[in-house]
C-alpha cells in the first residue's frame, strides 16, 4: 500500500501522527533546524519558512510546495543543478529542460540517470599498475624480476604497465550515491546497477570531480549523485526501514544562484561577496561583556576592500519574497549596508515566475544619501533549458543596466 501524499505550503501547519515528532526532530536536528517550530504538547509542526522539500514519514509523505505561485520542485532541482555544475555550464544542456509531470524524488531520478551511464559504460582511465606475473606486460622492472628468480617465485617477471580502471573519483561518488539510494528503496534496477561497480571502491570523503569531454555523459547523474550525499538524508523508521527528507533552504538557495549568475555568466569580474562577516561595532552589556556586532552583504560590486573605510559602488542583496518589494525591514537594512558601505546605489533581487518589470523606491528627504533602491526580478520558472537561459541573461542585462 502506498504512502498518502500530501502537499502544503512553505511554512504551513501539519498535525501530525503517532512516531512522527520523533523522525522530525531527528530530520531538523541533523540539519540544525530549531526545534521551535515542532509544538511536542499539541502534535504541531510549523514549517520553517525557508524550507522546501518533501519528507517521507511511515504512513505519508509531506511535500512542501514553493511560496510562489506557478513554481515546484522540479524548478529548485533546477537551480541546484545549476549550482552543482560546473563553472562553465552549458545552459543550452538537457539538464534543464523539465518534462511536464517529471518526478522530483532525487533516488528515482538518480536511478534513471544512472541507468542511462551503466547502459553506456561506466567512464574509465589509464592507470599505472605493477605486478609480478609469469609473463612479459609493459616494461620489466630487472632489479625484482632478478630477485624473483633467485627466490624461485612462480610469478618471475616484475612488470609496470598501464591498464584500464573503472576505480577513479567519478565513479567512486556515483557507487557512494548508489549505495545510500539502495538503503532507502528497494528497487531492484539499482541492486542490478550496483554490480557495474564491483571493481570501484568504496570512498569515506567524497571528492570533488571535474568532468571532461570523454565524461561529460555523466553530468546529471553525478549533479544529482552530490545532491543525494549532501541534501538528502535517511530516516530509520526500525525494522529495516527506511525514508527520505530533502530539506532545501529556498532562501539560501537563491541567494547562491543569484551569486552564481553575476560572478561566472555576467562576464563582468567586479562582483564579489564577502566570505565573512565584518565587526562595525563593540557592545558592552549591563554584566559587562563585551562582544562585537557585525554585518555581511549578499553581494558588493566594485568593492575596495584595501581602502578605509570599505567602499562599495553597489550593494546587491537577495530577497526570495512573494510580497510587495521594499518591506520596511529590508529598506532599513540596505541603509545600513550603504552607511558603513559609503555607496549611494543599492538593488534587491527578487525571484518571480514571469516577466516583471523593475521597481523603484525613491526616498522623500532629500538630505538622505541613499536617494533610491532598485527592485530587479528574475524569472526562475519556465520548463525549457531555452527559458531558463534567456531569464538568467535577461536579468545580468538588467542589473548591469543600473550599475
Amino acid at each position: 500500500m502506498e504512502s498518502d501524499v500530501i502537499h502544503i505550503p512553505q511554512g504551513g501547519l501539519l498535525r501530525l501522527l503517532n512516531g512522527e515528532k520523533e523522525l522530525l526532530r531527528q530530520s531538523f536536528e541533523e540539519r540544525k533546524i530549531s526545534l521551535d517550530c515542532i509544538d511536542f504538547r499539541q502534535d504541531i509542526v510549523s514549517f520553517p519558512q525557508a524550507y522546501v522539500g518533501y519528507i517521507h514519514l511511515p504512513t505519508r509523505k509531506i511535500i512542501i510546495d514553493p511560496k510562489h505561485e506557478g513554481l515546484d520542485l522540479r524548478h529548485i532541482l533546477r537551480m541546484h543543478y545549476f549550482l552543482y555544475d560546473s563553472e562553465t555550464s552549458d545552459l543550452d544542456e538537457p539538464i534543464y529542460d523539465m518534462d511536464k509531470g517529471s518526478t522530483y524524488d532525487l533516488t528515482e531520478l538518480f536511478i534513471s540517470e544512472l541507468d542511462k551511464v551503466v547502459k553506456k559504460g561506466l567512464p574509465v582511465e589509464y592507470r599505472d599498475s605493477r605486478e609480478n606475473l609469469q609473463y612479459l606486460r609493459g616494461n620489466i622492472n630487472l632489479v625484482q624480476t632478478h630477485m624473483n628468480r633467485r627466490f624461485g617465485r612462480r610469478e618471475l617477471f616484475d612488470c609496470s604497465f598501464d591498464e584500464l580502471s573503472k576505480d577513479i573519483a567519478i565513479n567512486q561518488v556515483l557507487y557512494k550515491a548508489c549505495n545510500k539510494v539502495i538503503q532507502i528503496t528497494d528497487s531492484e534496477k539499482a541492486h542490478l546497477m550496483k554490480k557495474d561497480f564491483a571493481t570501484v571502491s568504496d570512498i569515506y570523503h567524497v571528492p570533488e570531480v571535474k568532468l571532461n569531454i570523454n565524461t561529460m555523459y555523466c553530468k546529471k547523474a553525478l549533479t544529482l549523485a552530490y545532491m543525494i550525499l549532501n541534501e538528502l538524508s535517511v530516516s530509520d523508521y526500525g525494522n529495516h526501514a527506511y525514508g527520505q527528507d530533502l530539506m532545501i533552504n529556498f532562501d539560501k538557495l537563491f541567494e547562491n544562484f543569484v551569486k552564481k549568475i553575476l560572478t561566472v555568466y555576467s562576464g563582468d569580474h567586479n562582483f564579489s561577496y564577502w566570505d565573512e562577516e565584518k565587526q562595525y561595532a563593540v557592545c558592552t552589556d549591563f554584566d559587562g561583556h563585551v562582544y562585537s556586532k557585525s554585518y555581511i552583504p549578499d553581494m558588493l560590486y566594485l568593492c575596495q576592500e584595501q581602502e578605509k573605510p570599505i567602499r562599495a559602488g553597489c550593494i546587491l542583496d537577495m530577497k526570495n519574497k512573494t510580497s510587495k518589494p521594499f518591506g520596511n525591514g529590508d529598506v532599513y537594512q540596505m541603509f545600513f549596508y550603504a552607511n558603513q558601505l559609503h555607496s549611494s546605489r543599492v538593488i534587491l533581487c527578487y525571484p518571480s515566475c514571469g516577466e516583471r518589470e523593475n521597481a523603484l523606491l525613491k526616498f522623500d528627504d532629500e538630505m538622505f544619501s541613499l536617494k533610491k533602491i532598485y527592485g530587479i526580478y528574475i524569472n526562475i520558472a519556465g520548463d525549457t533549458s531555452a527559458e531558463f537561459k534567456r531569464n538568467i541573461y535577461q536579468f545580468i542585462d538588467k542589473v548591469k543596466a543600473l550599475l
